[in-house]
């Protein structure tokens, strides 16, 4: 699990650095929910301020969303094409707005 966590980070802190200026214009957030290998989740916040770790509890307060695991999330970092057949497979699942959090998941 300490290995999943400092893969995340460094993709979040990856992502903020190449691509923070695409995320400028987002309306509204994105919560990513990774599931990791020992049944625990991590939580990123993607806004218009970059990505960043939230707690557990804006689950609740973050209309989109996406959760999905560790695993698939390594998958689609490497080829982000695959996002459209994850989520028709339900290896990724999206809560809200779908037309939105694709609109931002591009963008990153």
């Amino acid at each position: 699990m300490i290995h999943e966590l400092r893969e995340i980070h460094h993709i979040v802190e990856k992502i903020n650095q190449d691509h923070l200026h695409h995320l400028q214009d987002i309306r509204e957030p994105v919560l990513i929910k990774i599931n990791l290998s020992d049944n625990s989740h991590s939580y990123v916040e993607i806004s218009r301020n970059g990505l960043r770790f939230v707690e557990s509890h804006k689950e609740h307060h973050i209309k989109n969303q996406v959760i999905l695991s560790f695993k698939d999330l390594k998958k689609l970092i490497d080829n982000p094409s695959n996002i459209l057949r994850f989520v028709l497979n339900g290896r990724v699942n999206i809560k809200g707005n779908i037309k939105e959090i694709l609109k931002v998941l591009e963008k990153i």
